[in-house]
């Protein structure tokens, strides 16, 4: 059997997949559309994968939304996934695809990778932040990625920020509550919205998405200026309190608006302004920067679990 493998990645949207050898060298990718109305449609979406790379990959390695427990290959959750409910995806895999399966948090999964061989490398204590409809991410301790007593660790979306609010409010699915947590600021959707309240709105403006934004910042939009440097404020404030519990020594920004050098350039320069300014901060200051991997990061750390756990 080839030292290569099969990586998938679980998304909303897609699922992407890779072949891949030992070392993290793509040799085939794509995308194809997620199963998302049951089990058996999730499930179904991936299965002629496993007669295009037939004989080709000694093990196959997935990334996923949810709680995931990755050492009994069991989803607690599955995110958007919202059938998943302690199902034993491993099993259920391996039945699929004839060779051994690990799977993992997609969040974790970017920070094994990135701790692998990505802008956490050379780093004992680190955290990814992933920048997407909400606030994705991993915590690496000790070179190793912590999953956490209930595989919860690293799921930023729910540091909270905004406490008073969260002791009266609790976190019901409404955008009121949900300014008590972290995911409605340090987000592509908490940008969003930063730039329609400099519009005088509300919240986010219907129809503007990421690309919009931007093009609006390029143009020198003030509004657009004004929005990015107040979500660098809201992005610092946060990694200051988790830093308060961690004091990690380097803090990565990925997910699609970190293709843009200006997100991590103002979170850094923002993390930096506020250290400055809180002189009796008993913890460290960490270095921000960019995630190495971009959107393969996940299933690179995929790949890297599943070496760690079967060797190869």
């Amino acid at each position: 059997m080839p030292q290569q493998y099969l990586a998938l990645d679980f998304g909303g949207t897609f699922t992407k997949y890779a072949l891949m050898d030992k070392a993290g060298a793509f040799l085939a990718q794509g995308k194809t559309p997620s199963g998302r109305g049951s089990l058996e449609q999730m499930l179904a979406a991936v299965r002629p994968l496993r007669d295009a790379f037939a004989g080709q990959y000694a093990g196959v390695a997935v990334s996923m939304p949810g709680r995931i427990d990755a050492a009994r290959g069991v989803a607690c959750t599955g995110g958007s996934f919202h059938f998943i409910r302690d199902t034993p995806m491993q099993a259920l895999l391996e039945e699929m695809f004839g060779a051994p399966v690990t799977i993992a948090n997609d969040g974790k999964c970017a920070a094994s990778a990135e701790a692998w061989n990505g802008a956490l490398a050379d780093v004992e204590d680190g955290v990814v932040i992933v920048l997407g409809t909400g606030t994705g991410g991993g915590i690496v301790l000790g070179g190793r990625v912590r999953m956490g007593c209930a595989f919860g660790a690293g799921e930023l979306s729910y540091l909270g920020v905004d406490l008073h609010r969260l002791v009266e409010r609790g976190l019901e699915k409404t955008p009121d509550s949900m300014e008590s947590i972290w995911a409605n600021y340090m987000s592509a959707t908490g940008l969003l919205k930063f730039y329609g309240r400099c519009k005088g709105l509300d919240g986010p403006i219907p129809g503007v998405d990421g690309l919009a934004f931007f093009a609006a910042y390029d143009r020198g939009e003030p509004e657009a200026r004004a929005a990015l440097a107040r979500f660098g404020q809201y992005a610092a404030a946060g990694i200051y309190s988790m830093q308060a519990v961690l004091d990690v020594q380097r803090v990565a920004i990925g997910g699609g608006i970190s293709a843009r050098p200006e997100v991590t350039a103002v979170i850094r320069d923002s993390v930096d302004r506020l250290f400055e300014a809180i002189p009796f901060t008993t913890f460290g200051r960490p270095e921000v920067v960019p995630c190495r991997h971009g959107n393969n990061a996940n299933l690179m750390g995929a790949l890297s679990f599943h070496l760690d756990r079967h060797g190869g």
